[in-house]
């Protein structure tokens, strides 16, 4: 053996080494491409992945960094190897082509006419990759053999990668027209399916039917006997008010009325000698009454003054702090007595995001104490005018029954509520909303 022949053996040694040691498609396309010119001289090498005959797209291009496939040369290769695609040649075998028909574009370099045809197959995964050399001197049967050797080893090279190339798999898939038609019918197919409409709101647990403490007296509080969340029961004290005023209102109207009961009793006395003081005895006795009711009435104010719970339950104080010194009017809340046990929820459903709701519409609540549990619900009532919410934004008040299948949830958690309306196709499901802003804004 000749030491011209030795090292061509050692270089095909090392181009498929490089073959094996290569992580990616790239690196296998810029080895073949370029470094087979170590082993057998050419002027082109054009090589793409095997596809479709119709759709080839050469990849790489020797001596070429990024493949442009508007060039003339790239579309004049790229039509070689569709039509030996179609002719589905499994062998490497040398070829010409018209010199004619190989001169692209004015302004770059023909193609030689002596061609040599290698496709890549992989023995595990069948076609791989499509290579085609051009140079002007004929092919010799040793370089041909020499070629065809290696083409199954670029084959194994591209067949390796791809096993775990998912991506690039996954690309081909998405491109075939077939599976492009079926995910395109599917969709639309889709839009008719028959779906709820919802919408989401935030929720509150809320007692159900409380017991309102309102303020019996105008007044400043004084002092809160109990903390949000103690259990009361019927008579134990809750507030008391300031009594300063009421003390002192009262012993006014005491000592008035002492003062004209000794007046009535002096003018008893003298009534006998004189007709002025008799006459004045009616007088003081309608006046007693008088100051006798203003005592009562302040004796009511001062009892009034205490508030004790009227009913069993929790208290529900949003913040005793604030209470302690705070003036109150007649008829304003303080605090609430509930049922532990007896409890809704009240939703605040956003007049932007608003659904048609009926009564004992589904809605699945869900707290943010515990989101992986859905807690079940049906609308009980529903405001029909939109109030404004804690965050400035307008809403309508819905409320709902708890489905009882465990334990009631604690009064004040606060989650979000998905109220389920009426059965609507998909495609206004997902289209209502733009559906709304167009007709709002262009009033069609």
């Amino acid at each position: 053996m000749s030491q011209d022949q030795l090292n061509r053996l050692a270089r095909i040694f090392t181009f498929e080494k490089k073959l094996r040691e290569a992580k990616s498609l790239v690196e296998i396309r810029y080895t073949v491409t370029n470094e087979l010119r170590n082993i057998t001289p050419f002027v082109f090498a054009f090589f793409g992945e095997w596809t479709n005959p119709n759709k080839f797209k050469i990849d790489a291009i020797s001596d070429i960094a990024v493949v442009e496939q508007t060039s003339s040369t790239t579309i004049l290769a790229q039509k070689i190897i569709r039509e030996k695609l179609k002719e589905g040649s499994p062998d490497t075998h040398p070829f010409t082509i018209e010199k004619d028909s190989l001169i692209p574009a004015k302004g770059e370099n023909p193609i030689p006419d002596k061609l040599l045809w290698v496709p890549c197959f992989s023995n595990q995964k069948g076609p791989q990759a499509a290579l085609i050399l051009a140079r002007d001197e004929n092919w010799e049967e040793q370089d041909i053999e020499y070629i065809k050797h290696l083409s199954s080893s670029i084959g194994h090279a591209m067949g390796s990668l791809k096993e775990n190339n998912f991506f690039e798999s996954s690309i081909k898939v998405f491109k075939n027209t077939w599976f492009q038609f079926l995910i395109i019918a599917g969709l639309i197919a889709s839009m008719f399916i028959p779906i709820s409409l919802s919408t989401v709101g935030k929720s509150e647990i809320v007692p159900k039917d409380p017991y309102v403490i309102n303020a019996p007296i105008e007044g400043v509080i004084q002092d809160v006997f109990i903390q949000n969340n103690d259990d009361v029961n019927i008579g134990t004290t809750l507030i008391s008010f300031e009594k300063t005023d009421l003390q002192n209102d009262y012993d006014l109207a005491f000592q008035e009325l002492k003062v004209i009961e000794t007046e009535l009793l002096q003018a008893k006395q003298s009534s006998f000698q004189s007709k002025e003081d008799k006459a004045m005895v009616s007088q003081l006795q309608s006046k007693i009454k008088l100051v006798e009711q203003t005592l009562s009435y302040q004796k009511y104010l001062l009892d009034k003054s205490t508030i004790n719970s009227p009913a069993n339950g929790i208290a529900v104080i949003k913040d005793k702090s604030l209470l302690v010194g705070k003036p109150f009017k007649v008829g304003e809340t303080i605090m609430v007595i509930a049922d532990p046990s007896n409890v809704v929820v009240e939703i605040m459903m956003p007049v932007k995001d608003a659904i048609t709701v009926k009564k004992d519409a589904e809605i699945n609540v869900f707290l943010d104490s515990d989101p992986l549990n859905v807690i079940s619900a049906k609308v009980s009532k529903f405001s029909y005018e939109p109030e404004l919410t804690s965050e400035s934004t307008l809403a309508y008040r819905v409320t709902a029954e708890i489905l009882k299948d465990k334990n009631s949830p604690r009064i004040g958690l606060r989650g979000t509520a998905k109220i389920f309306g009426e059965e609507v196709k998909l495609f206004f499901y997902i289209f209502r909303k733009p559906i709304i802003y167009i007709r709002q804004t262009l009033g069609i």
